[in-house]
């Protein structure tokens, strides 16, 4: 038996594995800004090469799911399978990419926008169905922040389509924001009765600062949406933030806890997929700062949301620096 898993090991990738084009795609749009010299000298480069690197793992993951056994774990494990959101947000963002830095690639982005849309439609399907086999065999005491996916995957589309269609009728980006947002409240209300029930420090998963991202992410789509007041969003982006203190705080929390239990390097310093989504999430809420102060600065100075993302950039970037290190490393203990 060790042996069939090893084997379907090497030839299926894991499905969170989406999370590293998204975390890498919004640091580009967003943080990137905040460093001119990489951005002026390299920047382009850097990506030009969020493309291949997306169509190499999302080909990876489409050849997974022709494997029998992969697709059956997914249906089988309702919790993990929300992780597939993963690869409809990472092509968002590479389409959006695309749209802001590759006008020489604009020709099929309709295409992939609408295969996206189709993507996300039969997920958001399967997530109500997994929502409910959650409930019926009463797992809320396994449930951990991806399934924050369907709201990450769903904000994700609601951007898309702002980004490529200029005057695209608002009631649909009302109409995909608010379905975003009644997946986070379900969501959040799962993930509270599973903190209620008998929790510890040492149950907290990497996945779980997904509540903080996708609040800002749906900040975010509510920002470029222009169709909320600044009221509005002020009031999701201190929510946000407010969570993000939180979230962070009891990470570094367990953070301490794992060096005392087993080193720092065992402790905070192994690579697991999952640490993308830290990545994400503070890519995220830098970007939802950065358009809140870019659309609003000249009528509400924003002076503490302006100081805010120039300390927050540098941790985005530090972040990504440290993971992409982890998965070099973790491919060279594997060779």
């Amino acid at each position: 038996m060790k042996r069939q898993i090893n084997i379907l090991s090497r030839r299926t990738i894991d499905v969170a594995a989406g999370s590293i084009i998204m975390a890498v795609g919004i640091f580009l749009l967003g943080a990137l800004h905040q460093f001119p010299l990489i951005e002026n000298n390299v920047g382009q480069y850097l990506i030009i090469m969020q493309v291949p690197i997306w169509l190499v793992l999302l080909g990876q993951f489409l050849k997974s799911l022709l494997n029998k056994e992969y697709r059956r774990n997914l249906v089988h494990s309702p919790i993990k399978s929300f992780a597939a959101g993963t690869w409809i947000a990472g092509t968002s963002v590479t389409c959006i990419l695309m749209i802001k830095h590759m006008p020489e690639l604009y020709f099929v982005v309709p295409f992939l926008i609408w295969m996206n849309v189709l993507s996300w439609g039969i997920f958001i399907i399967f997530c109500t169905f997994q929502f409910k086999k959650i409930i019926k065999k009463q797992a809320t005491k396994e449930v951990h922040g991806a399934i924050l996916l369907s709201t990450v995957s769903t904000q994700s589309i609601a951007l898309l389509l702002l980004n490529y269609y200029q005057n695209i009728n608002s009631y649909i980006i009302v109409y995909i924001i608010c379905i975003g947002s009644v997946f986070y409240l379900f969501s959040l209300g799962l993930l509270f009765i599973r903190f209620n029930s008998n929790y510890s420090i040492h149950e907290w998963k990497n996945t779980d600062c997904i509540i903080h991202g996708a609040l800002s992410i749906t900040g975010l789509a509510m920002t470029q949406s222009g169709i909320f007041p600044i009221q509005t969003l002020m009031i999701v982006w201190y929510l946000a933030f407010s969570l993000f203190i939180v979230v962070e705080t009891i990470e570094i929390i367990r953070g301490i806890k794992r060096i005392k239990e087993y080193g720092l390097k065992q402790g905070i310093f192994t690579y697991h997929i999952t640490q993308w989504a830290r990545n994400f999430t503070f890519g995220m809420l830098y970007y939802f700062t950065f358009n809140l102060v870019n659309r609003f600065s000249e009528v509400h100075p924003l002076l503490f949301q302006q100081s805010f993302i120039i300390s927050l950039g540098w941790v985005v970037f530090a972040l990504l620096i440290i993971e992409l290190l982890l998965l070099i490393n973790s491919f060279r203990i594997q060779k």
